[in-house]
Protein backbone atom coordinates (compact mmCIF):
# COMPACT_ATOMS: atom_id res chain seq x y z
CA UNK A 1 0.00 0.00 0.00
CA UNK A 2 2.67 2.30 0.28
CA UNK A 3 3.82 2.46 -3.38
CA UNK A 4 0.07 3.20 -4.05
CA UNK A 5 0.20 6.36 -1.63
CA UNK A 6 3.57 6.99 -3.10
CA UNK A 7 2.04 6.63 -6.78
CA UNK A 8 -0.82 8.71 -6.04
CA UNK A 9 1.66 11.61 -4.26
CA UNK A 10 3.25 11.78 -7.19
CA UNK A 11 0.32 11.69 -9.68
CA UNK A 12 -1.08 14.29 -8.37
CA UNK A 13 2.22 16.21 -8.08
CA UNK A 14 2.75 15.62 -12.22
CA UNK A 15 -1.13 16.76 -12.82
CA UNK A 16 -0.68 19.74 -10.35
CA UNK A 17 2.66 20.45 -12.19
CA UNK A 18 0.97 20.18 -15.79
CA UNK A 19 -1.75 22.64 -14.72
CA UNK A 20 -4.24 19.82 -15.04
CA UNK A 21 -5.55 20.64 -11.38
CA UNK A 22 -5.70 24.60 -11.96
CA UNK A 23 -7.66 24.02 -15.01
CA UNK A 24 -10.23 21.79 -13.30
CA UNK A 25 -10.53 24.31 -10.65
CA UNK A 26 -10.72 26.96 -13.00
CA UNK A 27 -13.75 24.84 -14.49
CA UNK A 28 -15.39 24.31 -11.47
CA UNK A 29 -15.93 28.16 -10.63
CA UNK A 30 -16.94 28.92 -14.06
CA UNK A 31 -19.78 26.32 -14.73
CA UNK A 32 -20.26 26.90 -10.96
CA UNK A 33 -20.59 30.55 -11.47
CA UNK A 34 -22.87 30.09 -14.90
CA UNK A 35 -25.20 27.95 -12.69
CA UNK A 36 -25.74 29.92 -10.12
CA UNK A 37 -26.69 33.16 -12.46
CA UNK A 38 -29.55 30.76 -13.88
CA UNK A 39 -32.88 30.45 -12.42
CA UNK A 40 -32.86 27.34 -10.28
CA UNK A 41 -35.18 25.63 -12.46
CA UNK A 42 -33.41 26.28 -15.32
CA UNK A 43 -29.92 24.74 -13.42
CA UNK A 44 -31.87 21.82 -12.75
CA UNK A 45 -32.04 21.67 -16.36
CA UNK A 46 -28.69 22.30 -17.62
CA UNK A 47 -26.42 21.07 -14.84
CA UNK A 48 -27.49 16.98 -16.22
CA UNK A 49 -26.18 17.69 -19.58
CA UNK A 50 -23.34 20.09 -18.60
CA UNK A 51 -21.72 17.00 -15.72
CA UNK A 52 -22.58 14.37 -18.54
CA UNK A 53 -20.83 16.44 -21.89
CA UNK A 54 -17.92 18.39 -19.68
CA UNK A 55 -17.35 17.22 -16.50
CA UNK A 56 -17.83 13.30 -17.00
CA UNK A 57 -15.33 13.49 -19.40
CA UNK A 58 -13.02 15.88 -18.37
CA UNK A 59 -9.97 13.81 -17.58
CA UNK A 60 -10.11 11.14 -21.21
CA UNK A 61 -7.35 13.28 -23.05
CA UNK A 62 -5.56 13.83 -20.67
CA UNK A 63 -4.74 10.02 -19.36
CA UNK A 64 -3.83 9.84 -23.48
CA UNK A 65 -1.30 12.91 -23.03
CA UNK A 66 0.25 12.28 -20.51
CA UNK A 67 0.88 8.35 -21.32
CA UNK A 68 2.11 9.79 -24.65
CA UNK A 69 4.31 12.22 -22.69
CA UNK A 70 6.05 9.61 -20.39
CA UNK A 71 6.67 7.21 -23.37
CA UNK A 72 8.26 9.60 -25.46
CA UNK A 73 9.96 10.87 -22.24
CA UNK A 74 11.06 7.13 -21.03
CA UNK A 75 9.20 6.95 -18.20
CA UNK A 76 7.31 3.94 -18.53
CA UNK A 77 10.99 2.50 -18.90
CA UNK A 78 11.71 3.92 -15.28
CA UNK A 79 8.98 2.81 -14.27
CA UNK A 80 9.72 -0.39 -14.73
CA UNK A 81 12.65 -0.78 -12.41
CA UNK A 82 10.06 0.41 -9.71
CA UNK A 83 7.97 -1.87 -7.43
CA UNK A 84 4.63 -0.35 -8.50
CA UNK A 85 3.00 -2.81 -10.97
CA UNK A 86 1.51 -1.54 -14.15
CA UNK A 87 -1.98 -1.99 -12.98
CA UNK A 88 -1.47 -0.04 -10.04
CA UNK A 89 -0.03 2.69 -12.22
CA UNK A 90 -3.35 2.24 -14.45
CA UNK A 91 -5.50 2.31 -11.47
CA UNK A 92 -3.91 5.58 -9.77
CA UNK A 93 -4.22 7.18 -12.76
CA UNK A 94 -7.80 6.50 -13.68
CA UNK A 95 -9.10 7.09 -10.37
CA UNK A 96 -6.77 10.56 -9.51
CA UNK A 97 -8.19 11.86 -12.77
CA UNK A 98 -11.58 10.89 -11.76
CA UNK A 99 -11.34 12.18 -8.45
CA UNK A 100 -10.75 15.36 -10.20
CA UNK A 101 -13.84 15.04 -12.38
CA UNK A 102 -16.05 14.51 -9.42
CA UNK A 103 -14.60 17.00 -7.34
CA UNK A 104 -15.73 19.76 -9.81
CA UNK A 105 -19.55 17.92 -9.97
CA UNK A 106 -19.26 18.51 -6.54
CA UNK A 107 -20.46 22.29 -6.70
CA UNK A 108 -22.26 22.60 -9.69
CA UNK A 109 -24.51 19.74 -8.50
CA UNK A 110 -25.09 21.91 -5.13
CA UNK A 111 -25.61 24.81 -6.90
CA UNK A 112 -28.26 23.38 -9.10
CA UNK A 113 -29.76 21.81 -6.58
CA UNK A 114 -29.92 24.76 -4.06
CA UNK A 115 -34.14 25.42 -3.99
CA UNK A 116 -34.65 22.08 -2.34
CA UNK A 117 -31.58 21.97 0.31
CA UNK A 118 -33.18 18.69 2.02
CA UNK A 119 -32.79 17.05 -1.49
CA UNK A 120 -29.39 17.76 -1.61
CA UNK A 121 -27.32 14.79 -0.04
CA UNK A 122 -29.20 12.43 -2.34
CA UNK A 123 -28.51 14.49 -5.43
CA UNK A 124 -24.88 14.68 -4.54
CA UNK A 125 -24.63 10.56 -3.71
CA UNK A 126 -26.58 10.26 -7.10
CA UNK A 127 -24.81 12.91 -9.12
CA UNK A 128 -21.34 11.96 -8.02
CA UNK A 129 -21.64 8.54 -8.63
CA UNK A 130 -22.61 8.77 -12.06
CA UNK A 131 -20.02 11.55 -13.02
CA UNK A 132 -17.14 8.72 -11.09
CA UNK A 133 -18.80 5.75 -13.29
CA UNK A 134 -18.75 7.59 -16.68
CA UNK A 135 -14.74 9.22 -16.12
CA UNK A 136 -14.34 5.41 -15.00
CA UNK A 137 -15.37 4.03 -18.37
CA UNK A 138 -13.85 6.86 -20.60
CA UNK A 139 -10.39 7.46 -19.11
CA UNK A 140 -9.64 3.22 -18.75
CA UNK A 141 -11.20 2.17 -22.84
CA UNK A 142 -9.33 5.75 -23.81
CA UNK A 143 -5.81 4.58 -22.02
CA UNK A 144 -6.46 0.84 -23.37
CA UNK A 145 -6.89 2.62 -26.69
CA UNK A 146 -4.09 5.08 -26.66
CA UNK A 147 -1.83 2.61 -25.54
CA UNK A 148 -1.33 1.06 -29.33
CA UNK A 149 -1.02 4.44 -30.98
CA UNK A 150 1.78 5.84 -31.94
CA UNK A 151 1.32 9.73 -31.89
CA UNK A 152 -1.64 11.70 -30.28
CA UNK A 153 -3.29 12.06 -34.21
CA UNK A 154 -3.55 8.57 -34.28
CA UNK A 155 -5.59 8.31 -31.35
CA UNK A 156 -7.34 11.50 -32.10
CA UNK A 157 -8.34 9.34 -35.62
CA UNK A 158 -10.00 6.31 -34.02
CA UNK A 159 -11.34 8.69 -30.84
CA UNK A 160 -14.61 9.64 -32.83
CA UNK A 161 -15.44 5.63 -33.48
CA UNK A 162 -15.16 5.05 -29.89
CA UNK A 163 -16.35 8.11 -28.39
CA UNK A 164 -19.35 8.85 -30.45
CA UNK A 165 -21.71 5.89 -29.05
CA UNK A 166 -20.68 6.35 -25.95
CA UNK A 167 -21.77 10.11 -25.87
CA UNK A 168 -24.98 10.43 -28.76
CA UNK A 169 -26.46 7.31 -27.17
CA UNK A 170 -27.00 8.91 -23.58
CA UNK A 171 -27.45 12.47 -24.97
CA UNK A 172 -30.41 10.81 -27.32
CA UNK A 173 -31.70 9.25 -23.94
CA UNK A 174 -31.15 11.93 -21.79
CA UNK A 175 -33.06 14.52 -24.71
CA UNK A 176 -36.30 12.02 -24.68
CA UNK A 177 -35.59 11.28 -28.12
CA UNK A 178 -35.10 7.50 -27.17
CA UNK A 179 -36.03 5.82 -24.00
CA UNK A 180 -35.49 2.05 -24.01
CA UNK A 181 -33.42 0.46 -21.41
CA UNK A 182 -31.12 -1.22 -23.88
CA UNK A 183 -29.80 1.59 -24.47
CA UNK A 184 -28.01 0.77 -21.14
CA UNK A 185 -25.92 -1.71 -23.46
CA UNK A 186 -23.93 1.45 -23.49
CA UNK A 187 -22.24 1.59 -20.40
CA UNK A 188 -22.13 5.67 -20.26
CA UNK A 189 -25.77 5.98 -20.50
CA UNK A 190 -26.70 4.85 -16.76
CA UNK A 191 -24.25 6.91 -15.69
CA UNK A 192 -26.14 9.83 -17.28
CA UNK A 193 -29.19 8.35 -16.13
CA UNK A 194 -28.09 8.79 -12.05
CA UNK A 195 -26.55 12.61 -12.50
CA UNK A 196 -29.99 13.55 -14.25
CA UNK A 197 -31.93 11.31 -11.52
CA UNK A 198 -29.93 13.34 -8.81
CA UNK A 199 -31.38 16.72 -10.06
CA UNK A 200 -34.42 15.84 -11.95
CA UNK A 201 -35.97 12.73 -10.39
CA UNK A 202 -39.29 12.91 -12.52
CA UNK A 203 -37.37 13.03 -15.80
CA UNK A 204 -35.82 9.68 -15.51
CA UNK A 205 -38.71 6.59 -16.86
CA UNK A 206 -36.37 3.63 -15.43
CA UNK A 207 -37.01 2.08 -12.68
CA UNK A 208 -34.95 1.83 -9.17
CA UNK A 209 -34.43 -2.06 -9.97
CA UNK A 210 -33.36 -0.78 -14.06
CA UNK A 211 -31.45 1.78 -12.62
CA UNK A 212 -29.30 -0.75 -10.09
CA UNK A 213 -29.26 -3.47 -12.68
CA UNK A 214 -27.57 -0.70 -15.44
CA UNK A 215 -25.35 0.63 -12.78
CA UNK A 216 -23.81 -3.22 -11.89
CA UNK A 217 -23.45 -3.89 -15.66
CA UNK A 218 -21.40 -0.43 -15.92
CA UNK A 219 -19.18 -1.41 -13.12
CA UNK A 220 -18.39 -4.98 -14.80
CA UNK A 221 -17.96 -3.06 -18.07
CA UNK A 222 -15.06 -0.40 -16.31
CA UNK A 223 -13.47 -3.29 -15.14
CA UNK A 224 -13.22 -4.94 -17.90
CA UNK A 225 -11.60 -1.82 -19.42
CA UNK A 226 -9.51 -1.19 -16.45
CA UNK A 227 -7.92 -4.72 -17.14
CA UNK A 228 -8.28 -3.79 -21.16
CA UNK A 229 -5.94 -0.76 -20.18
CA UNK A 230 -3.91 -2.67 -17.86
CA UNK A 231 -2.92 -5.31 -20.32
CA UNK A 232 -2.34 -2.89 -22.96
CA UNK A 233 0.04 -0.56 -21.35
CA UNK A 234 2.07 -3.72 -19.79
CA UNK A 235 2.27 -4.91 -23.07
CA UNK A 236 3.69 -2.22 -24.46
CA UNK A 237 2.25 0.41 -27.77
CA UNK A 238 4.22 -0.06 -30.68
CA UNK A 239 7.31 1.86 -30.48
CA UNK A 240 6.94 5.59 -29.88
CA UNK A 241 8.38 8.13 -33.17
CA UNK A 242 11.71 9.00 -32.40
CA UNK A 243 13.86 11.28 -32.95
CA UNK A 244 13.32 11.65 -37.19
CA UNK A 245 14.50 13.90 -39.75
CA UNK A 246 12.83 17.40 -39.90
CA UNK A 247 9.86 17.58 -41.68
CA UNK A 248 8.57 13.83 -41.45
CA UNK A 249 5.65 13.39 -39.45
CA UNK A 250 4.48 10.64 -37.96
CA UNK A 251 2.56 7.99 -39.75
CA UNK A 252 3.27 9.65 -43.43
CA UNK A 253 5.64 7.78 -45.03
CA UNK A 254 8.85 7.95 -46.87
CA UNK A 255 7.12 9.85 -49.72
CA UNK A 256 5.88 12.94 -47.61
CA UNK A 257 8.55 13.24 -45.91
CA UNK A 258 10.74 13.51 -49.24
CA UNK A 259 8.18 16.48 -49.84
CA UNK A 260 8.39 17.91 -46.63
CA UNK A 261 12.21 17.55 -46.38
CA UNK A 262 14.18 20.05 -45.01
CA UNK A 263 17.48 18.91 -44.47
CA UNK A 264 19.26 21.84 -43.24
CA UNK A 265 22.17 21.14 -44.53
CA UNK A 266 24.66 18.91 -46.72
CA UNK A 267 24.22 17.62 -50.03
CA UNK A 268 20.86 16.95 -51.40
CA UNK A 269 19.41 18.76 -49.06
CA UNK A 270 15.39 19.98 -50.64
CA UNK A 271 15.15 23.95 -50.36
CA UNK A 272 12.21 25.69 -49.43
CA UNK A 273 12.61 27.90 -52.30
CA UNK A 274 14.06 31.44 -52.51
CA UNK A 275 12.32 33.66 -50.79
CA UNK A 276 10.11 33.94 -48.17
CA UNK A 277 6.55 33.75 -50.32
CA UNK A 278 8.29 30.97 -52.11
CA UNK A 279 9.22 29.42 -49.32
CA UNK A 280 5.87 29.32 -47.40
CA UNK A 281 3.83 28.07 -50.21
CA UNK A 282 6.40 24.83 -50.64
CA UNK A 283 5.97 24.44 -47.23
CA UNK A 284 2.17 24.50 -47.13
CA UNK A 285 2.18 22.33 -50.18
CA UNK A 286 4.29 20.10 -48.48
CA UNK A 287 2.23 20.65 -45.14
CA UNK A 288 -1.14 19.74 -46.90
CA UNK A 289 -0.13 17.45 -49.27
CA UNK A 290 -1.43 13.36 -48.85
CA UNK A 291 -4.64 15.11 -47.14
CA UNK A 292 -7.00 12.30 -48.32
CA UNK A 293 -4.13 10.05 -46.73
CA UNK A 294 -4.11 11.72 -43.37
CA UNK A 295 -7.32 10.51 -41.50
CA UNK A 296 -6.85 13.45 -38.88
CA UNK A 297 -7.16 15.75 -41.54
CA UNK A 298 -10.07 14.35 -43.60
CA UNK A 299 -11.47 14.03 -39.82
CA UNK A 300 -11.07 17.68 -39.16
CA UNK A 301 -12.80 18.71 -42.80
CA UNK A 302 -15.94 16.60 -42.56
CA UNK A 303 -16.58 17.73 -39.16
CA UNK A 304 -18.60 21.16 -40.20
CA UNK A 305 -20.82 18.96 -41.69
CA UNK A 306 -21.21 16.38 -39.21
CA UNK A 307 -21.58 19.15 -36.50
CA UNK A 308 -24.32 21.31 -39.04
CA UNK A 309 -26.60 18.01 -39.15
CA UNK A 310 -26.35 16.62 -35.76
CA UNK A 311 -27.35 20.33 -34.49
CA UNK A 312 -30.08 20.65 -36.96
CA UNK A 313 -31.91 17.73 -35.52
CA UNK A 314 -30.38 17.42 -31.91
CA UNK A 315 -31.54 21.40 -31.11
CA UNK A 316 -34.92 20.17 -32.37
CA UNK A 317 -35.45 17.15 -30.55
CA UNK A 318 -34.39 18.78 -27.22
CA UNK A 319 -36.31 21.61 -28.12
CA UNK A 320 -39.52 19.08 -27.54
CA UNK A 321 -38.43 16.81 -25.25
CA UNK A 322 -37.65 19.78 -22.28
CA UNK A 323 -40.65 21.39 -24.15
CA UNK A 324 -42.48 18.55 -22.95
CA UNK A 325 -40.89 17.78 -19.78
CA UNK A 326 -40.08 20.72 -18.23
CA UNK A 327 -42.26 23.54 -20.13
CA UNK A 328 -39.07 25.35 -21.14
CA UNK A 329 -38.99 26.60 -24.56
CA UNK A 330 -35.42 25.94 -25.86
CA UNK A 331 -36.35 28.65 -29.06
CA UNK A 332 -35.81 31.10 -26.88
CA UNK A 333 -32.24 30.50 -26.04
CA UNK A 334 -31.66 30.12 -30.19
CA UNK A 335 -29.49 33.19 -30.32
CA UNK A 336 -27.01 31.31 -27.33
CA UNK A 337 -27.12 27.97 -29.16
CA UNK A 338 -26.09 30.28 -32.27
CA UNK A 339 -23.21 31.72 -30.72
CA UNK A 340 -21.94 28.38 -29.09
CA UNK A 341 -22.01 26.77 -32.37
CA UNK A 342 -20.64 29.57 -34.29
CA UNK A 343 -17.64 29.69 -31.74
CA UNK A 344 -16.96 25.77 -31.30
CA UNK A 345 -15.79 25.18 -35.14
CA UNK A 346 -13.03 28.08 -34.44
CA UNK A 347 -12.05 26.24 -31.39
CA UNK A 348 -11.97 22.71 -32.92
CA UNK A 349 -9.32 24.33 -35.58
CA UNK A 350 -7.66 26.24 -33.47
CA UNK A 351 -6.75 23.48 -31.39
CA UNK A 352 -5.77 20.86 -33.86
CA UNK A 353 -3.66 23.66 -35.68
CA UNK A 354 -2.14 24.36 -32.08
CA UNK A 355 -1.50 20.53 -31.93
CA UNK A 356 0.29 20.20 -35.38
CA UNK A 357 2.28 23.10 -34.30
CA UNK A 358 3.59 21.69 -30.97
CA UNK A 359 3.97 18.31 -32.44
CA UNK A 360 6.75 20.23 -35.30
CA UNK A 361 7.95 21.98 -32.11
CA UNK A 362 8.58 18.05 -30.79
CA UNK A 363 10.26 16.81 -34.28
CA UNK A 364 12.38 19.67 -34.37
CA UNK A 365 10.98 21.16 -37.60
CA UNK A 366 11.19 24.49 -35.85
CA UNK A 367 14.82 24.21 -35.61
CA UNK A 368 15.60 24.03 -39.05
CA UNK A 369 13.35 27.08 -39.91
CA UNK A 370 16.54 29.14 -38.12
CA UNK A 371 18.31 27.62 -41.79
CA UNK A 372 16.19 27.82 -44.21
CA UNK A 373 14.25 30.75 -46.42
CA UNK A 374 11.08 30.18 -44.35
CA UNK A 375 11.58 32.51 -41.35
CA UNK A 376 9.32 31.54 -38.12
CA UNK A 377 7.01 34.34 -38.53
CA UNK A 378 6.33 33.36 -41.87
CA UNK A 379 5.68 29.68 -40.58
CA UNK A 380 3.01 30.65 -37.43
CA UNK A 381 1.56 33.40 -40.32
CA UNK A 382 0.74 30.13 -42.63
CA UNK A 383 -0.59 28.29 -39.82
CA UNK A 384 -2.72 30.82 -38.17
CA UNK A 385 -3.69 31.64 -41.73
CA UNK A 386 -4.99 27.79 -42.16
CA UNK A 387 -6.96 27.56 -39.16
CA UNK A 388 -8.50 31.32 -40.32
CA UNK A 389 -9.64 29.39 -43.55
CA UNK A 390 -10.57 26.63 -42.21
CA UNK A 391 -12.88 27.84 -39.81
CA UNK A 392 -14.27 30.32 -42.39
CA UNK A 393 -15.02 27.93 -44.86
CA UNK A 394 -16.24 25.19 -42.20
CA UNK A 395 -18.81 28.11 -40.90
CA UNK A 396 -19.80 29.31 -44.23
CA UNK A 397 -20.88 25.16 -44.70
CA UNK A 398 -21.68 24.49 -41.48
CA UNK A 399 -24.37 27.67 -40.47
CA UNK A 400 -27.09 27.13 -42.90
CA UNK A 401 -26.80 23.34 -42.75
CA UNK A 402 -27.46 23.66 -38.97
CA UNK A 403 -30.87 25.29 -38.88
CA UNK A 404 -29.74 27.85 -35.89
CA UNK A 405 -30.09 30.97 -38.32
CA UNK A 406 -33.77 30.87 -38.90
CA UNK A 407 -33.63 34.27 -40.34
CA UNK A 408 -31.35 33.69 -42.69
CA UNK A 409 -27.87 36.00 -43.01
CA UNK A 410 -28.02 39.31 -41.43
CA UNK A 411 -25.90 42.05 -40.68
CA UNK A 412 -25.02 40.79 -37.13
CA UNK A 413 -24.58 37.23 -38.34
CA UNK A 414 -21.79 38.00 -40.69
CA UNK A 415 -19.91 40.35 -38.16
CA UNK A 416 -20.15 36.97 -35.73
CA UNK A 417 -19.11 34.68 -38.36
CA UNK A 418 -15.65 36.84 -39.67
CA UNK A 419 -15.27 37.63 -35.45
CA UNK A 420 -15.70 33.93 -34.75
CA UNK A 421 -13.51 33.23 -37.38
CA UNK A 422 -10.56 35.24 -35.90
CA UNK A 423 -10.76 33.74 -32.84
CA UNK A 424 -9.49 30.08 -34.63
CA UNK A 425 -5.68 31.74 -35.09
CA UNK A 426 -5.97 33.82 -31.52
CA UNK A 427 -6.28 29.88 -30.01
CA UNK A 428 -3.46 28.55 -31.57
CA UNK A 429 -1.04 31.66 -31.06
CA UNK A 430 -2.51 31.23 -27.59
CA UNK A 431 -1.31 27.72 -26.89
CA UNK A 432 1.94 27.81 -28.75
CA UNK A 433 2.70 31.53 -26.71
CA UNK A 434 2.04 29.35 -23.76
CA UNK A 435 2.92 25.90 -23.97
CA UNK A 436 5.70 23.88 -24.02
CA UNK A 437 4.51 20.26 -24.72
CA UNK A 438 1.65 17.86 -25.72
CA UNK A 439 0.52 18.04 -21.92
CA UNK A 440 0.89 21.89 -21.48
CA UNK A 441 -0.86 22.53 -25.19
CA UNK A 442 -4.07 20.21 -23.92
CA UNK A 443 -4.29 22.33 -20.96
CA UNK A 444 -4.24 25.12 -22.51
CA UNK A 445 -6.13 24.17 -24.91
CA UNK A 446 -9.05 23.16 -22.32
CA UNK A 447 -8.96 26.01 -20.67
CA UNK A 448 -9.40 28.07 -23.91
CA UNK A 449 -11.77 26.05 -24.53
CA UNK A 450 -13.72 26.83 -21.36
CA UNK A 451 -13.57 30.54 -21.88
CA UNK A 452 -15.22 30.17 -25.15
CA UNK A 453 -17.95 28.00 -24.09
CA UNK A 454 -18.45 30.63 -20.91
CA UNK A 455 -18.11 33.87 -22.58
CA UNK A 456 -21.13 33.58 -24.51
CA UNK A 457 -23.02 31.92 -21.76
CA UNK A 458 -22.07 35.02 -19.72
CA UNK A 459 -22.71 37.37 -22.27
CA UNK A 460 -26.58 35.89 -22.69
CA UNK A 461 -27.77 35.91 -18.88
CA UNK A 462 -26.10 38.92 -17.55
CA UNK A 463 -27.89 41.64 -17.86
CA UNK A 464 -27.12 44.91 -20.02
CA UNK A 465 -24.89 46.98 -20.09
CA UNK A 466 -23.21 44.54 -17.58
CA UNK A 467 -22.37 41.94 -20.14
CA UNK A 468 -20.31 44.94 -21.65
CA UNK A 469 -17.79 44.45 -19.57
CA UNK A 470 -16.60 41.02 -20.91
CA UNK A 471 -15.40 42.77 -24.08
CA UNK A 472 -12.26 42.46 -22.80
CA UNK A 473 -12.27 39.26 -23.83
CA UNK A 474 -12.15 38.10 -27.40
CA UNK A 475 -14.62 35.75 -27.39
CA UNK A 476 -17.31 38.34 -26.28
CA UNK A 477 -17.05 40.27 -29.56
CA UNK A 478 -18.43 37.36 -32.05
CA UNK A 479 -21.46 36.50 -29.14
CA UNK A 480 -22.59 40.04 -28.78
CA UNK A 481 -23.07 40.82 -32.18
CA UNK A 482 -25.12 37.67 -32.79
CA UNK A 483 -28.76 38.41 -33.51
CA UNK A 484 -30.83 38.51 -30.15
CA UNK A 485 -27.84 39.37 -27.69
CA UNK A 486 -28.26 42.52 -26.21
CA UNK A 487 -25.07 44.93 -27.12
CA UNK A 488 -26.69 48.03 -25.82
CA UNK A 489 -25.61 50.81 -27.69
CA UNK A 490 -22.97 48.86 -29.85
CA UNK A 491 -24.01 48.56 -33.49
CA UNK A 492 -22.35 45.81 -35.77
CA UNK A 493 -19.82 48.38 -37.39
CA UNK A 494 -18.67 48.75 -33.74
CA UNK A 495 -18.70 45.20 -32.80
CA UNK A 496 -16.59 44.29 -36.01
CA UNK A 497 -14.43 47.04 -35.70
CA UNK A 498 -13.79 46.65 -32.18
CA UNK A 499 -13.60 42.71 -32.17
CA UNK A 500 -11.12 43.20 -35.31
CA UNK A 501 -8.93 44.89 -33.55
CA UNK A 502 -9.09 43.35 -30.15
CA UNK A 503 -8.34 39.84 -31.66
CA UNK A 504 -5.12 41.37 -34.26
CA UNK A 505 -3.83 43.07 -30.89
CA UNK A 506 -3.78 39.52 -28.72
CA UNK A 507 -2.77 37.80 -31.93
CA UNK A 508 0.23 39.95 -32.66
CA UNK A 509 1.12 39.85 -28.80
CA UNK A 510 0.82 36.20 -28.40
CA UNK A 511 2.88 35.63 -31.82
CA UNK A 512 5.63 37.75 -30.38
CA UNK A 513 5.81 35.86 -27.32
CA UNK A 514 6.42 32.60 -29.49
CA UNK A 515 9.18 33.82 -31.63
CA UNK A 516 10.61 34.98 -28.03
CA UNK A 517 10.34 31.91 -26.42
CA UNK A 518 11.70 29.87 -29.38
CA UNK A 519 14.53 32.10 -29.78
CA UNK A 520 15.57 31.74 -26.40
CA UNK A 521 14.78 28.27 -25.64
CA UNK A 522 16.37 26.67 -28.97
CA UNK A 523 13.55 24.48 -30.59
CA UNK A 524 11.13 24.43 -27.29
CA UNK A 525 8.10 26.20 -27.29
Amino acid sequence: MRRVAAAVRLEWGIELRYGIVPVAAGLAVLWTAVLWLLPPGTARIVAPYLLFTDTAGFGALFVVVLLMFERTERARDALAATPLRTGEAVAVRVLVLTALSVGVAVPLILVAGRDDPAALPAALLAGASGVALISLFLLSLCLAVSARARTLQDFLVVLPVVAVPLVVVPLVHMTGVLEHPLLYAVPTTVGADLVRWGLAPDAVASSPAVLAAGTGYALVCVVLALVWARRAVDAGAVAPPGPRPPGVRAGTGAGRASLRGRTPVGRGAVRLGRGSAPAVLRFARADLFGTGRDPMLLVVLLAPLVLAVGARFGFAGATGHVRSAYGVDLTAFAPLVLALFLLHLPLMFGAVGAMRAIEDVDERVLMVLRVSPLTLRAYLGYRTGLVAALSLAGLLVALPLSGLMPGGWSAGTVAALVLGTAQAPLLLVAVTAFAANKVESLVAVKAAGAVMVVVPVLAWIVPGPWNLLLLALPPAWPALAVPGYAAGPLGVPVLLAGGLLVAAVATALLVRRTTRRIDGAGSTV
